[in-house]
């Protein structure tokens, strides 16, 4: 079985980000946020993060919520609970999976911008996919 990462940018260092998807052994980053671009950590911006990464950086928006669905949690006028069940039901209407390979899910990380994956739409991607795929974990770094 090989592992489909995750990870977050916020909490870390540039330095500390590369060398966790090194130590991994991670090919490709997959950005699966809905908006690119970050005020606070410009390093994480999909530019800055596609010339670093040389090759190694896509952007499947595809697997990002909705603007509607991130603002209505975000305000507090749905609950976690709420979320994950909509945006459930988007990526599976989206069919997400078409978007990937097996050859890459097994060297692909996930990236979003929360530090925790508990309640972020990257975990409920990862478990999507490995529904869809075989012998496949998940690994959040």
């Amino acid at each position: 079985m090989t592992n489909l990462f995750t990870i977050g940018f916020c909490g870390k260092k540039e330095d500390q980000f590369h060398d966790l998807l090194d130590h991994a052994g991670v090919k490709i980053l997959v950005d699966i946020r809905l908006w690119r671009t970050s005020r606070f950590v410009p390093w994480a911006n999909g530019t800055n993060l596609k010339s670093m990464l040389k090759g190694r950086y896509i952007y499947i928006p595809e697997c990002a919520p909705t603007k509607m669905l991130l603002d209505s949690y975000k305000a507090g006028e749905i609950t976690w609970t709420e979320y994950e069940k909509t945006f459930n039901e988007i990526i599976n209407e989206r069919e997400i999976e078409k978007r990937f390979t097996q050859e890459l899910i097994e060297r692909a990380c996930l990236l979003c911008s929360e530090k925790s994956p508990e309640m972020c739409h990257r975990r409920l991607v990862a478990e999507y996919l490995v529904d869809k795929f075989e012998d496949i974990g998940i690994k959040h770094l």
